[in-house]
């Protein structure tokens, strides 16, 4: 098959994601008709009955409103596939355009790499309508199961049951009213509300609450919330200990990277929730393995943001069970520790930062539209089995686009300093560019707890050209 041939039959696939058919509109049902007035009846059974006969009406009010708002959510998918029927129509388009521009120099080498040039940047642009298609049906999905919240919990004789998730769901509305007054509505809510829900469900953690800590910053609408995840990919890892054997095992959280992956599924969690205006950390229990005891420890989380809504997050956690507890284990530091920045973009957020080489660190990128995007994916450098700890916590690596960080330093440079010509009369040449000096901020400010979140300091940085110096 020739390029050309090649690069429609890819099109053609992507295409074929969408399928052909028109989305059936949902009609929503009319209101329930008004309940017959109450009979002349008087008594307990009355009463008993009048008072079921009432719930039942609120019941089925609550149904009727799920539906609506079902139909209304439903509705609203049916145009994902409309919206991305007509991107990717015009990505066939300009490739035919391509093609036609392109096809007298086809068969000589440098028509060939325009034409594989070309092919490319539209397969490019077709995967990203599907991949923006898929992202906005997950979070359609989101919605439609947020929808009957309002229904009652306890199901009808027969019926399976799922207590354990209604929980949950209503724990986390619990907790983000606490913060923000309202329930959860858009997809950054429901972030949000997950990473502040006091709650731990893993059967491991024994019901022991994770530390939250948390901090508001300047919003920066429609950036979404950026999710950072540190975790162990092992079962467990060696925990030093005084005494023989010399070490304890204790549970890591046996997983790879996952972008579906909820706040308890980690070491430390770091939500920054752009759309909301808010910073949530929390550290999860951990758990001796050889013992069964779960202790938690406290995150020390510190941040400060610029102007343009970039933010800078310094960490420090370290495991509740380090010998002399976590003081020393911070201070050495044999602990999890680092930079982090968080730049918004048109495009989306940007990251990078200094972290240890240990453990694994994952960060995504929630946006309506773009649910799970990968921002950056790192291994542990040196291993990833239950000597990592040891191996890795003491020494550091950059990742991603680390200027972001140095664009928090503040830049200035050094005042000249006076030189004695060696011989009377001599005179010494000042140097074409003085010294710079570079400061890390140091305004960064400390989360805080959830009953009593901290305003995050807003500064940019000093950078002062050299050529603001006297003369």
């Amino acid at each position: 098959m020739s390029d050309v041939g090649s690069i429609d039959a890819a099109l053609a696939e992507l295409r074929q994601l969408l399928g052909t058919g028109e989305p059936a509109a949902v009609t929503a049902p009319p209101p329930p008709s008004l309940a017959p007035p109450w009979p002349a009846w008087t008594g307990d059974a009355s009463d008993s009955a009048r008072d079921m006969s009432t719930q039942l009406e609120g019941n089925r009010n609550r149904l009727h409103a799920c539906q609506v708002s079902a139909t209304g959510v439903i509705n609203d998918a049916a145009t994902i596939t409309i919206d991305a029927r007509t991107r990717i129509a015009g990505v066939q388009a300009g490739w035919e355009s391509d093609k036609k521009a392109l096809w007298p120099i086809v068969n000589t080498p440098k028509g060939r790499a325009a034409v594989l040039t070309a092919g490319h940047r539209r397969l490019q642009e077709a995967s990203g309508v599907i991949r923006d298609a898929m992202g906005r049906f997950a979070g359609a999905a989101d919605r439609l199961q947020a929808v009957g919240l309002d229904l009652p919990l306890t199901p009808a004789p027969g019926m399976p049951q799922a207590p354990g998730d209604d929980q949950r769901r209503r724990n986390q509305i619990d907790a983000f009213k606490k913060v923000f007054g309202r329930e959860p509505v858009s997809g950054s809510d429901w972030d949000t509300a997950a990473a502040l829900d006091p709650h731990s469900y893993d059967p491991k953690n024994q019901g022991v609450p994770p530390n939250i800590v948390v901090g508001r910053i300047k919003p920066v609408p429609g950036q979404g919330v950026v999710r950072t995840n540190m975790f162990i990919p092992g079962r467990d890892v060696w925990d030093p200990k005084l005494g023989w054997p010399p070490y304890d095992n204790n549970l890591g959280d046996n997983r790879g990277f996952s972008p579906t992956v909820g706040p308890e599924g980690s070491r430390v969690s770091i939500f920054v929730d752009y759309d909301n205006g808010i910073i949530v950390a929390r550290q999860n229990p951990s758990v001796n393995a050889d013992t069964g005891q779960v202790r938690v420890g406290t995150p020390d989380i510190s941040a400060t943001q610029q102007s343009n809504g970039s933010v800078l997050i310094n960490y420090n956690a370290a495991d509740p069970f380090s010998p002399g507890g976590e003081g020393p284990a911070k201070a050495i530091p044999i602990s999890v520790n680092g930079t982090l920045a968080i730049a918004p973009s048109p495009s989306g957020p940007h990251v990078g930062g200094n972290v240890t080489t240990f453990p694994a660190l994952e960060i995504y990128s929630d946006r309506p539209g773009a649910v799970g995007v990968p921002l950056l994916q790192s291994w542990p450098s040196f291993t990833d089995d239950a000597s990592g700890p040891l191996v890795g916590l003491p020494f550091h690596k950059t990742v991603g686009d680390y200027s972001i960080v140095s664009g928090f330093n503040d830049v200035f440079p050094e005042l000249p300093r006076p030189t004695l010509p060696t011989t009377p009369g001599e005179s010494v040449p000042a140097p074409a560019m003085p010294r710079m000096t570079v400061l890390p901020p140091s305004n960064l400010t400390p989360l805080g707890p959830v009953s009593a979140p901290p305003q995050v300091v807003v500064r940019d940085p000093l950078n002062m050209p050299p050529v603001f110096l006297p003369r």
